[in-house]
């Protein structure tokens, strides 16, 4: 999941500082051109969301344990 999280923010980046314009399609990096990185941030970015996803649902337990001894001052163990 970090893995695809640090890909998706690569390709981000490089899309937001790819020259805009009429020239912008004509340039290559790696064999594809600004289209082609949109399709990749695009499809990594999609493969993203469900893993994330996943990936809370499994930890909801833990995350709800951070929450109620952070966020709500609860003490670990007490009734209430």
């Amino acid at each position: 999941m970090v893995f695809l999280s640090i890909l998706s923010l690569a390709t981000g980046v490089l899309l937001f500082v790819w020259p805009h314009g009429f020239k912008s399609g004509r340039e290559i990096l790696a064999g594809l051109n600004k289209d082609g990185w949109g399709t990749v941030h695009t499809y990594i970015t999609v493969f993203l969301i469900p893993v994330a996803l996943a990936h809370v649902i499994e930890n909801r337990k833990c995350a709800k344990l951070y929450l109620d001894l952070t966020v709500k001052g609860k003490q670990r163990g007490s009734a209430t």
